[in-house]
């Protein structure tokens, strides 16, 4: 860019300001024109500074106009010398600030047919100016945060993007293009799911062409059954009476709103893996009637239904539907864990993602106990009651 500044000369007992135009980011390597304006007589020089106090010449710039380039900050001035005026006199300074190009944008390597539907981009940070990721192409994608240059990017299996890395100021932009692409899914219902979060495996069933994990979900930091989940960044689960081996065995326990990750919404991920979501209390009744019971037992609230056809035991550990449902026990809105396989009295609870029909301080569930062949649909329990999680995929 080109700035023209004007030094306006009157009289040689006339110190006047350096006028320039109203814009003002001045940038590394911008053209800039100094032209003395209304000027009569005497000999001209222009000078600069790097402090304001030490004054220098720029040699042979000796005319009203003369043009340079900068490459630091300076503070400028013409000394002009009449011989009806001594001695020399000055027009007052003027300090130039120069702003640096921003650097030159790097989006890093492509990266081709990824694994999962997830990836870190991994762009120059820039010392000069600011970093902005745009998405060019591709549906479905995500830059979690779109100012870091080592941001999370989440898109589909079998998608290509082409994403663009801007690193721009007020002298101007630099931009990089990377291309990423994600794997065609190879998963089909019935392989071990693995969770890409802490690499956990799940083995998984498919019923009436919906594909459940076919054992409990074991994700997230343990905190002590004495203490309530907490509204964070942090998935936290108990394990039954504190022991960690409790929950590599049966699986976390958690509380409703961890577990729906604060949202009231039917189906929703919550804290299942990627492209797998918690069940809501409807697609819990389809699964109940695929495996045979019927859907005038189903819709029962606060009861046990489908004893006769032994629907419970049919989606108990070893039963026929392969559901593998374990006696997990329960911890209680109070801190304490109850019903554990082995004891006296044993229970396994999954959450539904369904709130209570007439409270919604509440959620419905199942349950199954040892000594009913049924399963239990009940509401009448509060959030903070701990359950098993089963995810069901998208």
């Amino acid at each position: 860019m080109k700035y023209k500044i004007k030094i306006l000369i009157g009289v040689c007992i006339f110190l006047s300001n350096i006028q320039i135009a109203n814009c003002q980011t001045y940038c590394i390597g911008d053209e800039f024109i100094l032209h003395a304006e209304s000027y009569i007589s005497g000999d001209l020089q222009w000078q600069y500074s790097v402090d304001g106090i030490n004054w220098f010449d720029y040699e042979g710039a000796t005319t009203a106009t003369y043009t340079l380039n900068l490459s630091s900050d300076v503070y400028l001035r013409l000394q002009i010398t009449d011989i009806d005026c001594l001695p020399s006199y000055y027009t007052s300074e003027k300090h130039i600030i120069l702003l640096a190009q921003p650097d030159n944008s790097n989006a890093g390597d492509d990266q081709i047919d990824i694994e999962g539907t997830s990836t870190i981009l991994s762009a120059s940070e820039p010392s000069e100016g600011t970093g902005f990721w745009s998405i060019s192409s591709g549906t479905g994608g995500n830059v979690s945060d779109v100012y870091s240059h080592n941001s999370i990017f989440t898109g589909q299996a079998g998608e290509t993007y082409v994403l663009r890395w801007l690193v721009y100021n007020d002298c101007g932009y630099t931009e990089d293009y990377v291309t990423i692409s994600f794997a065609e899914e190879s998963f089909s219902c019935g392989d071990l799911l693995i969770d890409s979060r802490d690499g956990k495996s799940y083995p998984t069933i498919s019923i009436e062409d919906k594909c459940w994990m076919a054992a409990n979900l074991n994700v997230g930091t343990q905190i002590t059954g004495a203490t309530n989940a907490s509204d964070n960044s942090t998935i936290e689960k108990f394990c039954y009476s504190d022991n960690s081996a409790n929950c590599d065995t049966y699986g976390g326990l958690y509380q409703w709103n961890e577990a729906m990750e604060y949202t009231t919404t039917q189906s929703t991920q919550g804290i299942c893996p990627t492209g797998w979501h918690i069940p809501s209390d409807s697609e819990v009744k389809e699964l109940e009637i695929s495996i045979g019971m019927l859907p005038a037992d189903a819709d029962i609230e606060n009861n046990w239904r489908g004893a006769a056809q032994g629907i419970g035991t049919a989606m108990k550990a070893g039963g026929s539907s392969g559901f593998n449902i374990l006696m997990s026990g329960v911890r209680t809105s109070s801190g304490n864990f109850l019903y554990l396989e082995g004891n006296t009295t044993e229970f396994g609870y999954i959450w539904c993602s369904t709130e209570g029909l007439s409270n919604t301080n509440n959620a419905y569930r199942r349950c199954w106990t040892a000594s009913n062949a049924g399963v239990g649909r009940y509401d009448s329990f509060n959030k903070f009651y701990s359950y098993s999680i089963r995810c069901v995929k998208d």
